[in-house]
């Protein structure tokens, strides 16, 4: 019995020894985020070209009525200005904000309105360490707005992922909240074991540019697809000015049809069908993030289509 007892001590000491060394492995990986070699900190004034991008970009300007500017949709939108004690509250002031047709900015009490002047929104220090005029922009870190303190992250997909997140359904939100996650899915852009040895755009800095969040188009590495005649059975005259490449390509199972803004010219692309805070049903544009080499005709050319295109196979084929 004596060695029993012994035995179950020691387990007791070897798990306390197991939990101090984990805690101290992750206190020493956010420190030798925050600890930077001298000569990885370079001035912000040598990088103009990247502030002024970046001033002109969505990540810049984030501050918008009608987006929330108070202290729980800053979460994502100003980090250094989130409250975690910030909540929704009951309809119709769910958060404080401005629709178009508000006559004044609505108020939530369950959080505070944050003026112009003091919203921080998306700024160097959110993702690149910066140290007074100071900054590493050789790599990344996440600036944790509660612990005020770095975190390494392994990669951009990680980086962007702490605000491009799903918050509908967990509890501390009440149940509300947003999806802003981006899935990266297709066989197109996965699937490494398809091309050993040469690059495919799996990290989201692959297609956006990071400072402009100005995307690359699908032609800028797929640059000899309109001079193919084998691409889209040679009607590539018929699609290419009508029809956007992930309309055909997308792997997602999106709606596909024209583009609602009448201002595009009718150009087919992927779309999202939901139902507005009034209770109206909309019709939004989308960009999908999963794609596929496959195609399938028939998605759009089936049988008593409302567009009256002609009706094809899978394939292509007339039936």
């Amino acid at each position: 019995m004596q060695t029993l007892r012994g035995f179950s001590s020691w387990l007791r000491l070897l798990a306390c020894a197991c939990v101090v060394l984990a805690i101290a492995l992750a206190v020493g990986s956010i420190r030798s985020a925050q600890a930077q070699d001298a000569d990885e900190m370079k001035p912000l004034a040598d990088y103009p070209d990247v502030i002024q991008a970046w001033e002109g970009s969505p990540h810049g300007n984030t501050y918008d009525e009608g987006k929330g500017p108070n202290t729980y949709c800053s979460r994502c939108h100003s980090p250094q200005n989130w409250d975690p004690a910030a909540r929704p509250s009951a309809p119709p002031n769910c958060v404080t904000c401005k629709f178009p047709f508000d006559p004044e900015l609505r108020i939530a009490p369950t959080m505070d309105f944050v003026s112009r002047e003091d919203w921080v929104g998306i700024a160097c220090s959110t993702c690149h360490v910066v140290e007074g005029d100071l900054i590493n922009a050789s790599s990344n870190a996440w600036l944790n707005p509660i612990a005020g303190e770095y975190e390494p992250v392994a990669t951009t997909n990680e980086l962007c992922g702490k605000c491009h997140t799903n918050s509908t359904g967990v509890s501390e939100t009440g149940g509300r909240g947003v999806d802003h996650e981006i899935i990266l899915g297709g066989s197109a852009h996965r699937n490494w074991a398809a091309t050993i040895g040469g690059h495919r755009p799996d990290q989201c800095s692959d297609c956006h540019n990071p400072h402009t969040q100005q995307p690359m188009a699908c032609v800028d590495c797929h640059s000899n697809v309109a001079e193919l005649d084998t691409h889209i059975k040679g009607m590539n005259a018929i699609h290419l000015e009508k029809v956007q490449c992930l309309a055909c390509h997308d792997a997602s199972g999106a709606a596909v049809g024209p583009h609602p803004d009448e201002a595009m010219g009718g150009v087919w692309t992927t779309l999202e069908k939901s139902v507005s805070r009034g209770g109206e049903s909309t019709i939004t544009a989308i960009v999908s993030h999963s794609v596929q080499w496959q195609v399938t005709c028939d998605r759009c050319h089936y049988a008593d289509n409302e567009w009256g295109l002609a009706v094809l196979n899978a394939d292509g084929t007339a039936p």
